[in-house]
């Protein structure tokens, strides 16, 4: 059984519905699921998962700030993640949201972990519909992430 971390950082409770949407995806195919703000993932966390979805809101075009501390923590415990890790985003934007796809994708290969195709961006005013492609994406990482 697949073991799916999905991490999440949300101003108004947006980010976490596409969250909790990736996690049933995930869990609809059987896999054990664990939604996590993002201040109380801690690299252990990550030790002995099969998959990592974060998903964040993008204030000033850029990651949310408590999610960038998240991307810290873990550089300093990088050694305990298990390398090639799939991960996967969801960004929830207002404006552009290149530069934080942009800047997770780096993220994620300095520690090592491997970016899977499908990462969602979705605009802050269309997350009712986003919800649909958030599950595809938990989907999508049990399946091939």
């Amino acid at each position: 059984m697949s073991k799916i971390l999905v991490v999440y950082q949300t101003f108004g409770g947006k980010t976490k519905a596409l969250a909790e949407a990736a996690a049933e995806g995930a869990a609809s195919l059987g896999a054990e699921t664990k939604v996590k703000e993002v201040t109380t993932v801690k690299v252990d966390d990550l030790s002995d998962v099969d998959g990592v979805i974060v998903a964040t809101t993008q204030p000033f075009s850029s990651m949310a700030g408590d999610t960038k501390k998240f991307f810290e923590q873990l550089w300093i415990g990088r050694d305990k993640i298990k390398k090639e890790t799939p991960f996967a985003a969801i960004i929830n934007y207002k404006s552009d949201p290149k530069a934080t796809e942009a800047s997770m994708k780096t993220i994620a290969g300095y520690l090592g972990l491997k970016p899977v195709p499908g990462w969602l961006t979705v605009k802050a005013d269309d997350t009712e519909a986003g919800k649909k492609s958030a599950r595809q994406l938990g989907i999508a990482m049990v399946q091939g992430g």
